[in-house]
């Protein structure tokens, strides 16, 4: 136990006495982090709004009560819909199971789709609802943006039945919840982003020293002429 602790003392001595020998290149390597490290605490947050169109059954079809409805009747028109309006306006905004848009760190994008109630490794599609959600640099973009992309996916429902020549009494009708979305300002978490680029930064600033001399060593032992210059 004492040899491995001594043999592990004379390492960190030997890697300090590197690392001191190479102390300008450390210290490049500080001085270039810095403005990344500084620039991580000074990203401003995002608006983020969120709203769920509901596809409905016709009336006279569950008779007025919308409890006794079969979701499978409207789950796969909801469906269609949400791929007509990808089509449209494609969002390149990850997908997750359970983040919100602005938890993926993108901005100024929109992402709509059929939620899942499943979990991470099992998807389950068995809501006739299309989400739609915004995050944009201001609040007047993310609100007049989700308001376009409600409406375009109540006229695709609308206009896709009415192709059909679907009587009016006989149609799957949209509905907004909650009625009057809101929007939420959401700040950036940069505290995190800073230490993990200051532990990065530190990394590096005893890394590449470290492989500098190492490099170094290697040339000396394959008697490279340049190594001695």
């Amino acid at each position: 136990m004492m040899g491995i602790r001594r043999r592990l003392l004379d390492r960190v001595k030997a890697n300090a006495n590197a690392i001191q020998r190479r102390r300008r290149l450390a210290l490049l390597i500080v001085v270039l982090m810095l403005p990344v490290i500084f620039a991580s605490t000074q990203v401003p947050g995002v608006y983020y709004s969120r709203a769920d169109v509901l596809f409905l059954p016709p009336a006279a079809l569950v008779g007025g009560n919308l409890l006794q409805a079969d979701p499978a009747q409207t789950l796969h028109f909801a469906a269609i819909v949400e791929h007509r309006i990808n089509a449209e306006q494609p969002s390149y905004a990850p997908r997750t199971t359970s983040a919100p848009l602005y938890g993926t760190g993108v901005r100024n994008t929109h992402a709509v789709y059929i939620p899942s109630s499943g979990g991470q490794w099992q998807l389950s599609f068995n809501r006739p609802v299309i989400t739609v959600e915004v995050v944009a640099d201001s609040s007047e973009k993310a609100a007049q943006e989700l308001a376009a992309l409600v409406e375009r996916v109540s006229e695709l429902a609308a206009a896709s039945q009415d192709s059909e020549s679907i009587p009016a009494t006989a149609q799957i009708t949209t509905e907004l919840s909650p009625g009057a979305p809101f929007v939420t300002y959401v700040d950036v978490r940069s505290s995190r982003a800073a230490v993990s680029l200051l532990l990065l930064t530190v990394g590096l600033a005893g890394g590449i020293p470290l492989l500098a001399e190492r490099l170094k060593a290697v040339r000396q032992d394959a008697g490279d002429p340049a190594s001695t210059q």
